[in-house]
């Protein structure tokens, strides 16, 4: 797995989520159904500028390689302050749906409805998820928070969670990596898509 640090302000991400659940109708066009499944997931379209060749080079040899191994990058949080969070954990083992119990988080934090976590597995591997119903750090440094989306993995008990700064990781789209150079020796802004694996 690559971790991109990008080291730079001029960065677009386009984020999206995908949703695996579906409508069904019948034949007449009726009034749907709604099939709500768990693996929705995020994809982030990514444009970087950077100033210099040397940030340039390194930028294009870690896509090269995220290509093939995977890739993690920072979420970003657009200006929301998520720090203070302490280290934060998941507070029991199999947590399945969109409930979660966590613990080990500073005491009076307040995780927002709008907030971004993600939670490492055992491997290392970042789920990113999306904060739906928050709440505030208890006395004993616990907290039951609503996701926006189902988990998609039984985390075990201790797994860590990322709110300060949460990650999204995955493959990188398409069969090619691809840059555009132009007549001054620079390579103009450099794309590429980021979909979570699972």
């Amino acid at each position: 797995m690559i971790e991109l640090a990008i080291d730079t302000p001029k960065v677009t991400v386009e984020p999206a989520f995908v949703d695996i659940g579906m409508t069904v109708r019948g034949g007449t066009n009726a009034t749907g159904q709604r099939v709500d499944r768990p693996g929705g997931h995020y994809r982030a379209g990514v444009t970087i500028s950077l100033g210099t060749a040397t940030q340039r080079s390194a930028l294009i040899s870690d896509l090269v390689r995220g290509k093939q191994e995977g890739l993690r990058m920072a979420f970003p949080l657009q200006g929301v302050d998520q720090s203070g969070s302490g280290a934060p954990v998941m507070d029991g083992a199999d947590q399945a749906g969109r409930l979660i119990n966590l613990r080990a988080l500073t005491v009076g934090y307040v995780i927002e409805k709008g907030f971004w976590l993600s939670i490492a597995d055992a491997d290392g591997q970042h789920y990113l998820h999306n904060v739906f119903a928050g709440d505030t750090v208890g006395a004993d440094g616990k907290a039951t928070i609503t996701l926006a989306e189902h988990l998609r993995v039984p985390f075990a008990d201790g797994a860590a969670v990322h709110l300060d700064q949460p990650m999204i990781e995955g493959d990188v789209e398409g069969n090619e990596q691809a840059w555009r150079l132009s007549r001054a020796d620079r390579v103009d802004g450099i794309s590429f898509t980021i979909e979570e694996a699972a």
